[in-house]
């Protein structure tokens, strides 16, 4: 039987093909009692006579139907269609982690913000027994309001089952598999730990932790290659979080965070703590700046509705009653705005409100200390250095360092007082000497 948009399964319609891979087609159906819009999933009919795959969709059947969690895709219900099986899901409006991260680069910290909301959902499949065993960013899907969705339960291990391979097997994607897995030796919880911790090396530095040049390469690495620092590959990266991605990806198991929570944890409350990400406040200013006014609140609500939706609302009215002064409720709310260029014009519209007031005489002089009072975030780039020039500098560097760039190129901009002088310095975070030169050669002269 074959399926196309119009059709009608059971109550539901087809409305459009979402995607289709090596294991079966994902459609957009509408449920006609509740005129609901879901998803549905179906093994593709040329591989109904695979033995692992039917077995695969089963299991991710029966392991969805155990978990229910706000950052695990919801499974609605499942049915036969005459000799197939349909799993209907939770529709999520977004787009893979892995597609967010190559279309339009990732700040740091909603690198961190996805990242603790996947370990809070696997925390939670793990106390239940599940081990998923093919994290990666493809498998985590990003809503446009922010919100992860931990998706593809296909090859979980679920206590008890002893299900769809047994020791001496590899299950999982070839450049996240942990070491045990390589081995095709028991697996835990700590084996998601690890996947983790390379997806987010990837996430912060741009660069896959484990290289390699063909499939028996890549297995090996995970065995025996020790990744660079990912602060050698982005200077930008605290010290401590550098620390805790090589402690996640810990070739014995023994060595890693035993608990995602504890993963977690070492990453700061909610995974997002400001004081410790580049680009916010470096220093505590010399006069503590109040609470944001209602009014200021306000205007902060309707900017970010703009931006993200009515989501913001909620945002806003969370943020605003941990009475957090307006830099850091500002810049915790542009967290939540995935468009680079829309986040900049958020922060550029509450820029002269955010700079602290020193009580000083007009006349005076900006002294080291009122210098080092300001939000490094909000530093105004010296005039030789204008927005479209740090936007192409960014597009440039991109393509050698991948999407760093932006924080590497707006640390560079703070302290450069020439075009000159802001392309010598990212140049000289270039390792490669020829894509150091590629680089120079792309800029304007």
């Amino acid at each position: 039987m074959s399926f196309r948009v119009g059709d009608t399964i059971g109550d539901y319609r087809i409305e459009s093909l979402l995607g289709e891979g090596g294991m079966g087609q994902v459609f957009r159906v509408r449920n006609l009692l509740s005129d609901r819009v879901e998803a549905m999933k179906i093994v593709l009919p040329q591989l109904d006579g695979s033995q692992s795959l039917p077995e695969r969709f089963l299991r991710e059947i029966r392991v969805l139907a155990s978990l229910d969690h706000p950052h695990i895709v919801g499974m609605r219900t499942a049915l036969r269609v005459e000799d197939r099986v349909a799993l209907v899901m939770e529709l999520v409006d977004g787009v893979s982690l892995y597609s967010r991260l190559r279309s339009e680069g990732l700040a740091l910290s909603n690198a961190l913000r996805y990242v603790g909301q996947v370990l809070g959902a696997l925390g939670y499949a793990h106390s239940r027994g599940v081990v998923h065993r093919d994290i990666k960013p493809d498998n985590i899907l990003v809503t446009s309001a922010g919100v992860t969705k931990l998706t593809d339960f296909g090859v979980a291990f679920l206590s008890g089952d002893r299900g769809l391979t047994s020791t001496g097997a590899a299950v999982g994607s070839l450049h996240y598999m942990s070491p045990e897995q390589v081995r095709g030796s028991a697996v835990d919880g700590r084996s998601d730990i690890y996947s983790v911790g390379i997806t987010l090396y990837e996430l912060t530095t741009g660069k896959r932790a484990i290289q390699g040049d063909s499939s028996w390469s890549i297995m090996n690495g995970h065995l025996s290659q020790q990744p660079i620092a990912p602060i050698d590959l982005n200077p930008a990266l605290p010290r401590d979080l550098s620390d805790t991605i090589l402690r996640a990806i810990a070739k014995n198991p023994a060595d890693r965070f035993q608990t995602a929570e504890d993963f977690r944890s070492a990453l700061g409350e909610d995974a997002v703590t400001i004081s410790r990400l580049p680009g916010f406040l470096a220093s505590t200013p010399a006069t503590t700046p109040s609470p944001a006014d209602p009014t200021q609140l306000a205007r902060l609500e309707s900017a970010l509705v703009r931006a993200v939706g009515p989501i913001g609302k909620q945002l806003v009215a969370r943020a605003a009653r941990t009475n957090t002064p307006l830099p850091e409720l500002c810049q915790a709310l542009a967290a939540h705005i995935t468009n680079p260029k829309e986040r900049e014009e958020f922060l550029r519209g509450f820029q002269r409100e955010m700079t602290p007031k020193s009580p000083v005489p007009a006349a005076a002089q900006p002294t080291a200390a009122m210098t080092a009072a300001t939000p490094r975030n909000f530093t105004t780039p010296p005039p030789a250095l204008d927005a479209d020039m740090i936007r192409a500098a960014k597009q440039k560097l991109a393509t050698f360092v991948g999407p760093i760039a932006s924080i590497m190129v707006d640390r560079a901009a703070r302290t450069a007082r020439s075009p000159q002088a802001l392309y010598e310095s990212l140049a000289s975070q270039i390792q490669n000497d020829a894509d150091r030169q590629a680089f120079l050669r792309s800029l304007p002269r």
